[in-house]
């Protein structure tokens, strides 16, 4: 098993890598000009000079840039990380492990590790279960949460309206 589950994204290294190595290109291309005119030497390379030189430098550039761009496009070792440790699956494969596993979880209560346990071993039944009183602890909050939110609001819309109602 590897330690991948997934692609990352590719995005920035599509957008952003081709134009640093266009940029370096013409930033090459520049230094060579500068170079040759400080220094007052003569034409470099070719009867062209400097110019042709950077002219080439910044096609040369520009091919490096269209092939790195079809090998990151077909390449398929861009992976997205490991899955975290709170959502990785059952650490057992055989199905009795992951059963009795799924029990001592379930008794712990790590309702969400059971579950994944309990389908691992092939109890869909169970690890429903186990999945619902993994939620019924996060709605508890949530609701709590909730709660305190409506009582501040009403305790800022009263304040509004007292402000209002109150003769200056």
């Amino acid at each position: 098993m590897s330690l991948h589950h997934g692609f990352r994204a590719l995005w920035p290294v599509i957008f952003f890598l081709p134009w640093l190595l266009l940029g370096s290109a013409y930033l090459g291309g520049w230094a060579l000009t500068r170079l040759s005119s400080l220094a007052r030497l003569p034409a470099i390379g070719t009867r062209y000079g400097v110019a042709f030189a950077a002219g080439r430098l910044r096609i040369v550039g520009l091919g490096l840039l269209i092939g790195l761009g079809l090998l990151l496009i077909t390449a398929s070792v861009a992976l997205a990380d490991p899955v975290p440790e709170a959502h990785a699956p059952c650490p057992v494969t055989a199905r009795e492990e992951a059963r009795r596993l799924g029990d001592s979880l379930f008794e712990r209560g790590a309702y969400q590790s059971a579950g994944e346990c309990y389908q691992t071993a092939g109890e869909y039944g169970l690890a429903n279960r186990a999945f619902v009183k993994a939620v019924g602890p996060q709605s508890e909050v949530t609701a709590s949460q909730l709660s305190e939110q409506r009582d501040q609001a009403k305790t800022m819309l009263r304040k509004v309206q007292l402000a209002f109602q109150s003769k200056h």
